[in-house]
């Protein structure tokens, strides 16, 4: 059995964000790629929605599968670039609009979300989504803002190794 760990040096889970396709199998971010930065937590989800319905002549419900809902969702802690985007970055590209642009300008993204780093052989999940659920919050306690962040899935995920 081999455990997906993400504590070691090089391993950790990794978000890159796009506003073009992701292409190849190289988890590169020197085309306007957006690595997500300071990710606190990450949650993938893939719920099959079941349409159950009973019928007089069974003692059992029946059931159907239905579309799934996707989505990746997760806490960041804001950083200044990331959220607010880059000003030398290519025009339009997910570095150079920024988190808040990307959600609040509704930008359809690509999205790679590597399980264990980006090395080579390193398994990953994409597709492509629209950035929701922007709440940063900041408090005495808190004293740096964080939010959540959740990807809205257009359709199903798709994975791929590095």
């Amino acid at each position: 059995m081999a455990y997906i760990n993400v504590s070691g040096t090089g391993d950790f889970a990794t978000l890159h964000i796009s506003t073009a396709t992701i292409a190849g199998t190289t988890a590169s971010t020197a085309t306007g790629i957006l690595a997500v930065p300071s990710m606190q937590n990450i949650t993938l989800s893939n719920a099959n929605g079941v349409f159950r319905w009973k019928q007089l002549d069974s003692t059992s419900e029946k059931a159907i599968a239905l579309a799934a809902t996707n989505q990746i969702s997760m806490n960041i802690v804001l950083d200044d670039n990331a959220y607010f985007g880059q000003t030398s970055a290519d025009a339009g590209s997910a570095t150079a609009k920024g988190i808040f642009s990307l959600s609040n300008d509704k930008t359809l993204v690509y999205f790679r979300l590597y399980y264990s780093g980006v090395g080579s052989g390193d398994r990953y999940v994409s597709g492509s989504a629209y950035m929701t659920g922007l709440a940063p919050a900041v408090t005495a306690d808190q004293p740096i803002w964080v939010s959540p962040l959740t990807l809205d899935v257009v359709g199903d995920f798709g994975t791929g190794t590095v």
